[in-house]
C-alpha cells in the first residue's frame, strides 16, 4: 500500500514545473485538460493535484479575462478583418504585474467579481485595474515595460494603453452591443450615440479605436458597420468614406475580394470538402456585400459603390462559369452513347461497356456538392435563376438515366447487371446531391428490386 501511495504523489520539483507548463499554456488548453479531469475523475493523488492546479489558473484566467474583457480579444493573432492586435501573452504579462505591483487592487476586483451581478462595484474594481495599466504602459522603464515591449510587437504601447483608456465606455458597450446589431430604435440609437461622444471625448483617436474593440468581440467582425451606420445615421458613401471609419468599409471590401479570389481558384477536381469550404466563403462574401449595402447609402460612381458592382459582376461570372460545367459533368459519369431509332430520331442510350470513371464521378459530385451549397447564398448572389436551371437539367437527365437502366435490367438482353446496379449506384448518390437524401433511397430501392 506505501508503495502505492507513494507513486501517487508528486515532489513539489515536479509540481513546480507542472505548474509553470500550466501557466505557459494556452486558455483553451487548460480549459480541456480541466474538463477531461473533471469528467475522468476521481483520481489519485497527483492528478487530483494537477486537477487543483488547473481550476486555480482557471479561475486566475477568467478573472483577468473578464477584468480585461474590452481589449481580451485584441491579445491574439490578426484574422482578415482585424485591426489592432497585440501578443498573446501581453494579457498574461498585464495580469502578472497588477499582482506583484496591485495586488490589492487585484484581490478586490476578484472579490467583486465573485459576486456580480452586472452592478457597478465590479465594473468600478475593474476598469481601475485598466486605467493602471494604461498609465503604468505610458510609463517607460516603469514596472510595465515587458508589457510594453510585448505590445510593440503588435500595434504598440500607445495603441494598447489608447485603448485601455476607454475601457470602462467598451465595457459599457460590450453590454448593448446585441440591442445595437438588433433593430435599431431612437432610443438605442441615441445611447449608442452618446456612448460615442464619450469615447470621442477620451482622444482625438479613441473613436475608431472603440470600434475595433467592439468588432473585435464579433464572430463576424463585418457586422460593426451596422453601429458604425447607426452612429452616422446611415449615410452616404462619400461622407462614411472620407471619414475617420472609412477603414471598416474598406477592410470588410478587400476581405470580399479576397473570398471571391479563393472561389475563383475552386474546380471540379477540388473535391468536395473543398466545395464546402468555397460555398461557405462564397456565402460569407455575399454577406458582407449584403451589409455594405444596407449600412450605407452607395453611389454607382462612388469608390466603394463601384467596387461593390464589380464584385457582384466578378461573383455572377465566376458561378455562372462553374454551372456551366455541371451538366456536362454529370454526363461524364453517366455517360451515353447514340442509338439511331428511325431515320430522323437519334437517343442516348446509357453506355454500359465499361466500369464507372471513378475520377468522372468524383468531378460530378464535386460539381454537385457545391451547387447543392449555393443555395444560402443564390438569392443574394444573383444567381438563383441560374442555379434552379441547371438542377432542373440534371434531375431530367438524372430521371431519363435511371429508367432507362432499369429497363435494361428488366430485358435481360446481355446487360451486365452488376455494372449496371454499379452505375444506378452513382445515378443514386448525384440524386441525392441534386435533390435529397430520399430521392437517393427512392433509386437505390428500385434497384434492388430489379
Amino acid at each position: 500500500m506505501s508503495g502505492r501511495s507513494q507513486m501517487g504523489q508528486l515532489s513539489e520539483t515536479k509540481l513546480g514545473l507542472i505548474r509553470r507548463l500550466i501557466e505557459r499554456a494556452p486558455d483553451v488548453v487548460v480549459r480541456n485538460l480541466l474538463l477531461t479531469l473533471a469528467a475522468d475523475g476521481p483520481h489519485d493523488d497527483s492528478l487530483t493535484r494537477v486537477q487543483q492546479l488547473l481550476e486555480i489558473e482557471t479561475g486566475d484566467r477568467n478573472a483577468r479575462n473578464t477584468a480585461f474583457a474590452p481589449i481580451a480579444p485584441l491579445c491574439a493573432a490578426p484574422g482578415p478583418c482585424s485591426g489592432p492586435w497585440f501578443p498573446a501573452r501581453t494579457l498574461t504579462l498585464i495580469w502578472k504585474t497588477l499582482k506583484q505591483e496591485a495586488p490589492r487592487d487585484v484581490e478586490a476586483a476578484r472579490a467583486q467579481l465573485d459576486v456580480w451581478r452586472g452592478g457597478t462595484a465590479a465594473a468600478d474594481a475593474m476598469d481601475l485595474l485598466c486605467a493602471k495599466t494604461a498609465r503604468g504602459i505610458r510609463t517607460t522603464g516603469g514596472p510595465f515595460e515587458q508589457v510594453a515591449i510585448a505590445a510593440d510587437e503588435g500595434s504598440g504601447r500607445d495603441v494598447l494603453a489608447g485603448c485601455l483608456e476607454i475601457a470602462p465606455l467598451t465595457r459599457f458597450a460590450l453590454g448593448q452591443l446585441p440591442d445595437w446589431l438588433g433593430r435599431m430604435d431612437g432610443e438605442k440609437a441615441a445611447k449608442l450615440r452618446l456612448t460615442y461622444r464619450d469615447v470621442s471625448a477620451v482622444a482625438e483617436d479613441a473613436g475608431p479605436r472603440f470600434f475595433e474593440m467592439l468588432a473585435a468581440h464579433l464572430t463576424e467582425p463585418w457586422l460593426i458597420l451596422r453601429v458604425i451606420a447607426a452612429v452616422m445615421d446611415h449615410p452616404n458613401e462619400a461622407y462614411a468614406a472620407g471619414s475617420e471609419l472609412s477603414s471598416f468599409g474598406d477592410r470588410v471590401l478587400a476581405d470580399v475580394d479576397r473570398r471571391l479570389a479563393e472561389v475563383a481558384t475552386f474546380r471540379a477536381t477540388s473535391g468536395r470538402q473543398a466545395a464546402h469550404d468555397v460555398a461557405q466563403t462564397l456565402h460569407l462574401a455575399t454577406v458582407e456585400i449584403t451589409e455594405v449595402e444596407q449600412s450605407f447609402h452607395l453611389s454607382p460612381e462612388g469608390a466603394w459603390g463601384r467596387r461593390v458592382a464589380k464584385q457582384h459582376r466578378v461573383l455572377a461570372e465566376t458561378i455562372e462559369t462553374l454551372l456551366r460545367t455541371v451538366d456536362r459533368s454529370v454526363a461524364g459519369a453517366l455517360p451515353l452513347h447514340t442509338v439511331r431509332l428511325g431515320p430522323r430520331t437519334l437517343k442516348g442510350v446509357p453506355q454500359l461497356a465499361h466500369d464507372p470513371d471513378r475520377d468522372q464521378v468524383e468531378r460530378a459530385a464535386t460539381l454537385l456538392s457545391f451547387v447543392s451549397e449555393l443555395r444560402s447564398s443564390a438569392a443574394a448572389g444573383g444567381f438563383a435563376a441560374s442555379r434552379a436551371k441547371v438542377l432542373e437539367s440534371v434531375e431530367n437527365r438524372l430521371d431519363s438515366y435511371v429508367e432507362d437502366v432499369l429497363a435494361d435490367i428488366h430485358a435481360n438482353d446481355g446487360v451486365d447487371t452488376d455494372r449496371a446496379r454499379a452505375f444506378l449506384e452513382i445515378a443514386a448518390e448525384l440524386c441525392g446531391l441534386a435533390r435529397d437524401e430520399k430521392a437517393a433511397q427512392i433509386v437505390r430501392r428500385r434497384a434492388a428490386a430489379a
